[in-house]
């Protein structure tokens, strides 16, 4: 095995000290939540799925059904809210490895959904395969600075009706981390309820300890689309957490100012709050963002701009307002490759979204092409970028031992500390030690090569993928997994 894995809830690896990153003042927030509650009550959310509608209008929505317009009064919001959990937990297979989301807590992902990958070998992009697919989860298993094995690629070589089965049976097999869960409708939806059953002993099971994390992303502006409030209902049916996370575009379909893409923002992802709790309370949710600037020149998602940065502020602070758990989009890039671009947009908006105090960053690794592309010498790199903004956030310790009183007594004007105790005990948990940054000196960095960081992290990557052998899978829980599979894969093709 390349790596050994831990389990990220023990210790305090990636918990916040008192770094405070805010873009809001308390009145700002105020402003947005009264402005808020002014546009669900009179404007109205639309919302597709007629089952959604009849629960808001039995809870005292005025529900349009013939314009499928929803106006939800404040109180129901409220009500919503205090039914969702500020803090849950998600588990992988394994259920020794656990995410515990909200509080002072940051955990980073893989990045999801792109459609196509740069070629481990030639650099150059294609489409996607299943093979991809089942290699980034191997990574992502490996990775020690990345805690959820996303769906990093939707693979092209397999028919879409039946991609969330494979996808899913990929996952169990080559990770223990947790992994994405699949909303688009509820065919689709109970299908990965019926599998990941499996692998949890049981749907009493699944419940208890929830393994699929699921998407519910707002059709800005202020639409929810049927078939994933179809799988937001299912899967708060069966305590499943869900992230709710609009992808507004300022200029296009949000407001250009900040302050009105959150405001519509919030709209969006109160509503879907207010479905997933009035179907089941104690529904466990994600306050979310994937919203960016339009780029005014190209007509593009800009998703590697500052300005995501101060989203991702905002949207956590609005979610500790609420006391929710919050997941904000940082690590992606609009650059092509792994470059300088890449590398400064990517760094910037991890370091803002950490320390801004979002409890899951997803796109952290692995992203190009504002999500669309995967690469996997970027994802080893942004496993380095992740590192290095965990120790950031945990900001520095300052008591007897580390203050060092006697340490510099003992050595006194003039000496050195290089062979104390206090030395060796400290230098791993003080300082972030770098996996494939190079701080040789030039001749011996010559020596080796010259080797750029691409290339230093596409042979990381070939290591990790002929070396780390993800804990198995049960065999009899695979055999029930591949015969689901394949029952699926009947009925859709």
């Amino acid at each position: 095995m390349y790596i050994k894995l831990s389990n990220p809830c023990k210790g305090g690896k990636f918990l916040r000290a008192n770094i405070k990153f805010e873009v809001l003042s308390r009145d700002d927030i105020y402003r947005i939540h009264t402005a808020t509650m002014e546009i669900l009550e009179h404007v109205g959310i639309k919302i597709l799925e007629r089952k959604a509608l009849q629960v808001l209008n039995e809870a005292g929505a005025a529900v349009n059904f013939k314009e499928n317009i929803a106006r939800i009064p404040e109180y129901l919001v409220k009500e919503a809210i205090k039914r969702a959990p500020s803090r849950f937990s998600i588990f992988g297979r394994s259920q020794k490895y656990r995410l515990i989301l909200g509080e002072k807590r940051t955990y980073f992902s893989m990045q999801g959904t792109g459609v196509h990958v740069l070629d481990l070998e030639t650099g150059k992009r294609r489409e996607s395969t299943l093979n991809d697919l089942k290699n980034f989860y191997r990574l992502a298993d490996a990775l020690e600075n990345i805690h959820h094995a996303s769906v990093t690629v939707k693979p092209r070589d397999i028919p879409d009706a039946v991609s969330h089965a494979y996808e899913l049976f990929e996952a169990f097999k080559n990770t223990i981390k947790t992994v994405d869960g699949y909303t688009y409708g509820r065919t689709v939806a109970m299908d990965t309820i019926r599998l990941a059953s499996i692998v949890a002993g049981g749907e009493e099971e699944l419940m208890k300890k929830p393994m699929l994390l699921g998407f519910h992303n707002p059709v800005s502006p202020l639409q929810h689309s049927k078939d994933l409030t179809e799988g937001l209902m299912i899967y708060a049916k069966y305590k499943q957490p869900v992230l709710i996370a609009p992808e507004a575009q300022a200029g296009a379909t949000a407001p250009i100012t900040l302050a009105g893409l959150l405001t519509q923002q919030n709209a969006e992802v109160l509503s879907g709050i207010t479905i997933a709790q009035l179907t089941n309370p104690g529904t466990p949710i994600l306050y979310g963002t994937v919203s960016a600037p339009l780029d005014m020149k190209t007509g593009n998602i800009a998703l590697g701009a500052i300005e995501v940065g101060l989203i991702n502020a905002a949207t956590a602070q609005l979610a500790r307002y609420y006391g929710l758990p919050s997941r904000g989009t940082g690590g992606a890039t609009d650059s092509k490759i792994p470059d300088i671009q890449a590398g400064f947009e990517k760094a910037t908006s991890l370091l803002m979204a950490a320390s801004a105090g979002i409890n899951f960053i997803y796109d952290a690794a692995g992203a190009l092409e504002s999500t669309l592309t995967a690469s996997f010498e970027q994802a080893v790199i942004d496993n380095e970028i992740c590192g290095m903004v965990a120790r950031a956030i945990r900001g520095i310790d300052v008591n007897d031992e580390t203050l060092a009183i006697e340490i510099i007594e003992n050595v006194g004007p003039g000496g050195q500390y290089l062979s104390q105790k206090h030395t060796l005990k400290h230098i791993k948990g003080e300082y972030y030690l770098p996996k494939i940054i190079k701080r040789e000196k030039r001749e011996e960095w010559e020596e080796a090569g010259s080797k750029d960081l691409w290339k230093i992290a596409r042979e990381e990557v070939k290591k990790i993928l002929k070396e780390h052998q993800p804990e198995p899978l049960d065999k009899d829980v695979e055999k029930e997994l591949e015969k689901i599979v394949k029952e699926i894969e009947k009925r859709e093709v």
